[in-house]
């Protein structure tokens, strides 16, 4: 792993680099809470436990009902309604999880363009060509041979 400010390799296992002090856990924090591949792991829990629930929750009330010597009719509307209850509260769960796979993946790209990054080295003064007079103009190398040579 290399540092993404300075660019010297460091071990994966510490949160800030040794020779800069720039904190390193960034991109380890990718699945931390709050985040988009945290809050995706949620809702789909969340979606399978009220499916499972919903649904266990549905069949112990059909059956007291049904035990109960409770007229089909009545028994049947609840069923529908409680059915459309949970699957729609289950679709609009499920409404999130295209925005929260893009928002991860948005996370991940911009986490391997600093990587990216971190890679080509940070620009020191031994880097930096020396001063160099900007190339001239063909006008003003023109404007130059009309000038007066001194003999």
């Amino acid at each position: 792993m290399y540092c993404p400010n300075c660019g010297k390799s460091v071990n994966q296992k510490l949160k800030y680099c040794n020779s800069c002090g720039e904190r390193l856990s960034k991109a380890a924090e990718i699945d931390k809470d709050g985040t988009p591949g945290k809050m995706l792991d949620n809702v789909l829990t969340t979606l399978f436990l009220i499916v499972m629930f919903g649904l266990g929750i549905l069949v112990g009330l059909v059956a007291v009902l049904l035990a109960n010597d409770v007229r089909i009719e009545p028994v049947v509307a609840i069923t529908f309604a409680y059915l459309g209850a949970v699957f729609g509260i289950c679709f609009l769960l499920a409404k999130q999880v295209p925005k929260l796979i893009d928002a991860r993946l948005k996370d991940n790209n911009s986490i391997d363009t600093a990587r990216d990054m971190a890679r080509l080295g940070p620009t020191s003064i031994a880097n930096i060509d020396e001063y160099r007079e900007p190339a001239t103009s063909v006008t003003d190398r023109t404007t130059k041979t009309l000038d007066k040579v001194p003999r």
